[in-house]
């Protein structure tokens, strides 16, 4: 999967129902790839690194901008603005994938990386 997928690929995803309901996205979204384990040696199985996103904005979102990027419609072939949503940080089977939108630019990238370097400690 990792010579097929690179950090800052938009892909659309499909996550599981979740309990308590409400706090964690579900369904098919797109996502942000921010690691691949397979980087690291062979894992057991083909997995992702991945940020979901939303296009609901809120107070949330504006109040702590670092924490939840804003990415514009088009980028990565996202079709409306976007919210990423880096305390939702996801681990994924690769099967979960339905297609690639697109890959953000190295600039629209950077916030994401920068962000998950403190949030990591990295």
């Amino acid at each position: 999967m990792a010579d097929l997928v690179s950090f800052g690929d938009i892909l659309l995803i499909m996550l599981p129902t979740h309990a308590p309901p409400g706090h964690e996205q579900e369904g098919v979204r797109p996502a942000v790839v921010v690691g691949l384990p397979e980087r690291a040696g062979q894992p057991r199985f083909s997995t992702l690194l991945v940020i979901p996103l939303t296009t609901q904005e809120g107070t949330w979102s504006k109040k702590t901008p670092r924490l939840y990027p804003r990415l514009r419609a088009g980028a990565g072939g996202l079709p409306r603005l976007s919210i990423a949503l880096l305390d939702q940080v996801r681990s994924i089977d690769a099967r979960k994938v339905s297609s690639y939108l697109g890959s953000l630019t190295g600039k629209e990238f950077q916030p994401i990386k920068e962000a998950l370097k403190q949030i990591f400690g990295f």
